[in-house]
């Protein structure tokens, strides 16, 4: 099969990985995990993507995103002519764990985790929750605050920035499959110093990328995949199946 992947670029190292070993001939765009707090333009920008793959003189297969629901960034997402496949993911973290049932069982017994990731870190730094705070403008500095709105307003953005703090109590280390020991314990130590600071706990699991070599590989079940029909439109589900689609007669050109 002839496949093209658009992927977020915090799963670079292990999609091209598995890509060289598939037996499909794969073509990989990374898009920029940057926009990570805009889910919107994300969206955009995969449907620009995929809307100009058909007029290719040569047609894929498929169309592989690499991307969870991260915010609904795939929702409303449609296919023209190829076909797409979805992994059922709620975001990244999935990928880096093997499953969402797995995800999940870690979500359930560790409430209050944040998440670190080798890749993640490796292209935005450690403390990605300054990236959220940018995104709704809360990134400033006490100082810039009082100048702008007094005393009691820096008071208060000072308090509201830091509320999530308060959601937390433990963070999870996930360390690549493909990266040497001495590249990932300067990461790993750095997080823990983190946690340290913050008076967190501090936990470290191997990823485990087995679900983004099944994607690369087609091996494409039911329970961890979902098939995008052409002229189909993704949208996000209230149970298990987290993502599925519906057939849109009107996205075809007659």
């Amino acid at each position: 099969m002839r496949l093209k992947a658009f992927i977020c670029d915090v799963l670079a190292r292990e999609f091209y990985y598995w890509s060289a070993l598939s037996p499909h001939t794969i073509d990989i765009e990374l898009l920029s995990s940057e926009n990570h707090e805009y889910p919107k333009e994300i969206n955009r920008i995969l449907q620009s993507k995929i809307d100009c793959l058909d007029k290719e003189k040569h047609k894929y297969d498929y169309i592989l995103l690499g991307y969870g629901l991260c915010g609904k960034v795939l929702e409303g997402i449609e296919s023209k002519d190829i076909p797409m496949i979805i992994s059922r993911a709620h975001d990244c973290i999935t990928f880096f764990m093997g499953s969402k049932e797995k995800y999940n069982e870690y979500f359930i017994n560790n409430a209050g985790t944040m998440y670190y990731i080798e890749s993640w870190i490796e292209r935005n730094g450690l403390k990605k929750e300054r990236k959220e705070l940018e995104a709704i403008g809360l990134d400033g500095t006490y100082e810039e605050y009082e100048k702008k709105y007094g005393e009691e307003g820096a008071k208060y953005l000072i308090e509201l920035a830091n509320e999530w703090k308060n959601k937390y109590n433990k963070a999870l280390y996930i360390a690549s499959e493909l990266t040497n020991q001495t590249f990932s314990n300067n990461y790993v130590n750095e997080v823990k110093k983190l946690a340290c600071e913050r008076n967190w706990s501090f936990d470290e699991i191997k990823e485990n990328s087995s679900l983004i070599k099944k994607m690369v590989f087609g091996e494409w079940n039911d329970k961890e995949f979902h098939m995008v029909p052409s002229f189909s439109k993704i949208y996000q589900t209230v149970d298990e199946r987290i993502v599925s689609s519906y057939a849109c007669d009107n996205l075809k050109v007659i």
